[in-house]
């Protein structure tokens, strides 16, 4: 379901395309452009991009799932991918420590926070407006039934 939103929104962003320019990507994760174009040269960025000629696209499934799991592995390549074939090992080996690469998480937080400031400002702008809206309907209706000096109608003696 969280991934279900997470597309929807990331296709709003990108006005219904589902692919977004380094520029969106950069709004979202924080990742400047020219870093994410420096990180791409050396192979070490972890979002799969496409080359559209001279430009540069990220597909939104791509980043959707980079943002929720830190995979960087395409729905095509799992499917393309062979089962890996069954090793038996003989001698116990003491499993080396590797380094976990939580950077996924930074980014998920960094985009909650993002969006978490976006809804404070729309809801501080809807507040306002809705403010502006009572306030010129009062100023309406004061100028109904009290208008202003010399806007009256005079009226006729008769």
């Amino acid at each position: 379901m969280v991934d279900q939103q997470l597309i929807d929104y990331l296709r709003v962003k990108t006005k219904g395309k589902l692919l977004m320019s380094p520029e969106q990507l950069a709004e979202e994760i924080g990742i400047p452009t020219k870093q994410q174009s420096k990180l791409r040269k050396e192979g070490r960025f972890p979002i799969p991009f496409k080359n559209i000629g001279r430009l540069v696209y990220y597909s939104i499934y791509d980043v959707a799932n980079f943002l929720l799991n830190g995979e960087t592995i395409s729905l095509k390549e799992v499917l393309e991918e062979a089962p890996a074939p069954i090793v038996i090992q003989k001698k116990a080996v003491k499993p080396k420590a590797t380094v976990q690469d939580l950077s996924h998480i930074f980014m998920l937080r960094a985009f909650a926070q993002s969006l978490e400031e976006r809804a404070t400002a729309m809801l501080s702008l809807a507040e306002n407006l809705k403010d502006y809206a009572n306030k010129k309907e009062m100023a309406e209706n004061f100028n109904k039934k009290f208008p202003p000096k010399g806007t009256a109608t005079a009226l006729v003696k008769e």
